[in-house]
């Protein structure tokens, strides 16, 4: 009888010590997820305007300086926090965005590698590749994956719906129009910023 009652409380205490860990992790994600947000939401609104100002897509090399911005803001915010424990969970998340951050960078230098070799071999015509509904896809399955990881209905709903969202507006806006980037103003609002302030507000549950 000892034994079970040993054995129970230490499965409790492990499922209680797991949950607790989400938690934190769930919690220390909000402000993260409103930080990328709104860097994302902002960047593209001045990339459209720039865009539409100018007519060139060369604006669009401004998100690798987001990318820069972030980082460095990211590194002040999580100064003096609690610390996320080093689990599964976090191990997961980490590889998830990172291998979104590879893929895209990856396909954006294909997309230029391949202008530029279209150019050489003289091959006439638009390059047909529809990169921001790719990148918009990806970026939302990414959110999808770490609502699951993180067992936050928030996030998932969220990242499910936006994703939507934006895809169907891209599919109703002309081709190479500068409007499309604002697909990324519905991600970074309701897959990045809504649920990062639900996080906020519920710690993390």
């Amino acid at each position: 009888m000892e034994n079970n009652f040993s054995a129970e409380s230490s499965l409790r205490l492990i499922s209680e010590t797991i949950e607790r860990s989400r938690r934190t992790i769930a919690k220390n994600s909000g402000k993260p997820l409103i930080l990328w947000g709104a860097l994302v939401t902002i960047t593209a609104i001045v990339i459209w305007l720039l865009w539409s100002k100018t007519g060139s897509a060369a604006w669009n090399f401004l998100w690798f300086a987001m990318t820069a911005v972030g980082i460095i803001c990211m590194a002040t915010l999580m100064k003096g926090r609690e610390k996320a424990p080093d689990t599964e969970v976090t191990r997961m998340l980490g590889k998830i965005w990172s291998w979104f951050g590879i893929f895209s960078t990856g396909f954006f230098a294909l997309v230029w590698a391949a202008w530029g070799i279209r150019q050489l071999a003289g091959i006439e015509g638009p390059l047909s590749v529809d990169l921001t509904i790719i990148i918009v896809l990806m970026m939302g399955l990414c959110g999808t994956l770490s609502g699951a990881a993180l067992k936050s209905k928030a996030i998932t709903v969220s990242a499910v719906v936006a994703t939507a969202l934006s895809v169907l507006f891209l599919m109703v806006t002309p081709e190479n129009d500068p409007v499309r980037i604002l697909s990324f103003v519905i991600l970074g609002v309701f897959a990045l910023m809504v649920p990062g302030a639900l996080l906020q507000k519920n710690g993390g549950k």
